[in-house]
């Protein structure tokens, strides 16, 4: 599955956005800098009790952060960027069952500059509480260490999300008797 986005996809509902629980994926953003110290989200999904975000930190770093039950900060960081066109990339190796880890590869222009390892994932929801999927700022709980909207300051291309693995089916049922009691919780 794969869907690409742009600044016009702001408070996207998780069900209807690419999943990313559960799977190898991998992010990227197509993006155009022109200021000298560009700071702000490019995309994120969830908020400050679970989920992700890349974006670009108070010192104009292009970072990919895992947000696991608001407590377990996973980071993968570059150096700034040059102004110019740029493709950030986030690839993440799954270890597979539910909920696991892996291993998320930050790279710019194709060149890998950092990963980090994230020892457990989200397996069914990242918020109960309406969080969204945004692109160019994060409207509701921040996610990261960074205030709130945070929005960002350069041009955003496109972002896309692709699942690159799927579930084998004792996992599928296991995550749909999850996501019933998650739903059930939630009434």
């Amino acid at each position: 599955t794969k869907m690409s986005y742009n600044t016009s996809h702001v408070r996207i509902p998780e069900p209807i956005v690419v999943n990313l629980k559960n799977c190898s994926f991998r992010i990227e953003a197509k993006l155009e800098i022109t200021s000298e110290r560009p700071t702000g989200v490019v995309c994120c999904q969830g908020g400050n009790m679970a989920g992700w975000s890349l974006y670009f930190d108070e010192t104009s770093r292009p970072t990919y952060l895992y947000n696991a039950f608001g407590h377990e900060m996973s980071f993968a960081r570059s150096t700034p960027l040059a102004s110019g066109s740029h493709v950030l990339t986030v690839e993440f190796a799954y270890d597979g069952g539910l909920g696991a880890g892996g291993v998320a590869y930050l790279s710019v222009d194709g060149d890998a500059v950092d990963s980090c390892r994230i020892e457990r994932t989200i397996p069914v929801v990242f918020s109960m509480s309406g969080e969204t999927f945004d692109v160019g700022l994060d409207t509701g709980s921040p996610v990261g260490p960074y205030p709130h909207v945070f929005a960002f300051t350069d041009r955003i291309v496109e972002v896309t999300l692709e699942r690159l693995t799927e579930l084998g089916e004792d996992d599928r049922r296991r995550l749909a008797a999850m996501e019933f009691r998650a739903s059930v919780s939630s009434q």
